[in-house]
């Protein structure tokens, strides 16, 4: 015997999905791996948004990062993972869509050569300027102000969040913002144009772009503000 598992009969697949239905837990068509910078505030961020969205966990896949942190590391590690996905002895299911989340504050100098490397990987880079906490600013107000620096934009989340720090803050909290700050971060992307690169625009966040992908029918959406 070679150790695999039989695949399962559409009878078997119909009653997983009517028990996922019942349960309020969705499964994608399509199965995603996100790849993010940091290892605390993003990759957190994101499971609380797979939960609030009632996504079951099979579907998407979220990594943190500790040690690779620069722009062209964080897509290698995306296309490795992604590739052994792929491999026939991996026993897990390969993925659809694979995304990198990073911050704009590397410059063009560095995210460039990682959205060439990410395109020839078919990988969906997604750039936060100056940072990932910009995203989480846009759920409490459509601040349009420049910030030379991330840490300006936590001083900005202070006025909201009581004491904000990585990795420590519950973003379950927050969730029912969400699509808010969607909207705010679509608007202000599309204003600058197809020809301006994110980490060209201060500031700016393409999240939005995975929660679009994520976020189910609108009829279904939770705690809709």
């Amino acid at each position: 015997m070679s150790g695999r598992r039989k695949p399962r009969s559409r009878s078997a697949e119909a009653f997983i999905a009517r028990l996922q239905r019942s349960q309020g837990v969705r499964t994608l068509e399509r199965r995603h791996l996100i790849v993010c910078e940091d290892g605390k505030s993003a990759p957190a961020y994101f499971k609380a948004l797979i939960r609030h969205f009632g996504i079951h966990a099979s579907s998407v896949q979220v990594v943190g990062s500790k040690t690779e942190t620069s722009p062209t590391q964080i897509v290698d590690r995306a296309r490795k993972l992604k590739e052994e996905a792929e491999s026939p002895d991996s026993g897990t299911v390969p993925f659809d869509e694979v995304w990198c989340v990073i911050d704009g504050d590397y410059g063009s100098k560095q995210i460039g050569p990682a959205r060439t490397h990410a395109r020839r990987g078919m990988i969906e880079l997604i750039v936060s300027t100056p940072c990932f906490e910009y995203w989480i600013l846009l759920h409490f107000e459509d601040s349009a102000k420049p910030a030379a620096e991330c840490k300006q934009v936590v001083l900005a989340l202070g006025k909201h969040i009581d004491r904000y720090r990585k990795g420590s803050f519950d973003f379950g909290s927050i969730m029912n913002k969400a699509l808010i700050a969607g909207d705010r971060a679509g608007k202000r992307r599309r204003s600058a144009g197809e020809s301006t690169l994110p980490e060209d625009q201060n500031p700016c966040s393409e999240i939005y772009r995975l929660v679009d992908e994520l976020r189910p029918p609108a009829t279904d959406v939770k705690g809709k503000a």
